[in-house]
């Protein structure tokens, strides 16, 4: 039986306290369905939260992160409850990789040493692997085994678009393994 039907036969009770004044039937569908009206969309809102989308998504107004150095962010684990990785191609063509929190605000030290990538090479047999080196900053205090950056030896200009696997980061108590990755230059 539908919501209206029930109402326009009498067979719907509300909570005691709630109950419509003895209105004709019709007033009744016509509350009950404003109110459904009304509940459903901020019930669906307040259930949905967060949507999966890295970037953007809406709870009532526009929720955007945004890359604190300027790079592409590469979102790790749930949204919300995971990290991100902001990459940046710096003035010299070196990338970087910076650690950051679940939604891009601050940035996190982690312990390794080195984050390799393997990136797809279509004219070799083999993944080409490129290695981030933790980077020292005595002005921040970072250390390498304590460190948000990582960055490559060499000018990676001539490799862009780069394309491949992040093989493993350990980030606090979560460690995050073959992670896809794209990068073609800073936005």
């Amino acid at each position: 039986m539908t919501i209206r039907k029930a109402v326009e036969t009498d067979n719907f009770h509300l909570p005691a306290g709630l109950h419509l004044l003895r209105l004709p039937s019709s007033y009744k569908v016509d509350m009950l369905m404003r109110v459904i009206h009304f509940l459903l969309p901020a019930l669906l809102l307040l259930i949905l939260g967060c949507s999966g989308d890295q970037s953007t998504h809406s709870s009532g107004s526009a929720h955007v992160h945004q890359a604190l150095k300027g790079g592409k962010l590469l979102e790790l684990g749930q949204h919300g409850s995971g990290h991100n990785l902001e990459l940046v191609l710096n003035e010299n063509g070196l990338l970087e990789l910076y650690i950051l929190d679940a939604h891009a605000e601050n940035y996190v030290r982690i312990k390794q040493p080195t984050i390799e990538l393997f990136l797809a090479d279509y004219n070799a047999s083999a993944p080409n692997p490129l290695v981030l080196h933790a980077i020292e900053d005595s002005a921040t205090g970072e250390t390498v085994g304590n460190t948000a950056l990582f960055r490559s030896l060499q000018d990676v200009n001539d490799r862009l678009p780069i394309a491949g696997i992040i093989k493993s980061v350990e980030i606090g108590s979560k460690t995050y393994t073959n992670q896809a990755i794209e990068f073609s230059g800073n936005p």
